[in-house]
């Protein structure tokens, strides 16, 4: 998809604000040089970018689909757009807007949340629940 997406900023002439950076190491960063994530999905079910974005101390903006309430408080670790469409996610990028002043904080409060949701190491918490139903 890289290619088409390039296409369209420059199509749209934004090479100036849009880099399309590809694989990335380490995430953090990413988020040492961006403040907040937009995931306008459609369908999903819990991304990890989502996860990472807020361990990482950043708030989101997401669409009000699939898992994203369950991790994103909307206007405390972020805000959730009413649903996957572009009048919605309009009016929950201005909210943010509209406090972007308080970045750090809605990004220090992603940060305790999602410590809150996921284990500080899922594979191991992942690998002994296999384990347990493996021995019954």
């Amino acid at each position: 998809m890289r290619v088409g997406i390039e296409r369209m900023v420059r199509a749209l002439s934004l090479e100036d604000r849009v880099v399309v950076a590809g694989w990335v190491t380490p995430v953090e960063k990413i988020w040492a040089e961006n403040h907040v994530l937009v995931l306008a999905s459609r369908y999903e079910g819990l991304p990890l970018a989502m996860v990472e974005a807020m361990l990482c101390g950043r708030p989101v903006v997401a669409t009000d689909i699939a898992g994203h309430s369950e991790i994103v408080q909307d206007g405390v670790t972020g805000f959730l757009a009413e649903g996957p469409a572009a009048p919605s996610m309009k009016k929950a990028l201005e909210r943010l807007w509209d406090r972007r002043e308080q970045l750090e904080e809605l990004g220090k409060a992603a940060a305790k949340s999602i410590r809150e949701h996921v284990p500080a190491d899922p594979a191991r918490v992942f690998s002994a629940k296999i384990r347990d139903l493996a021995n019954g």
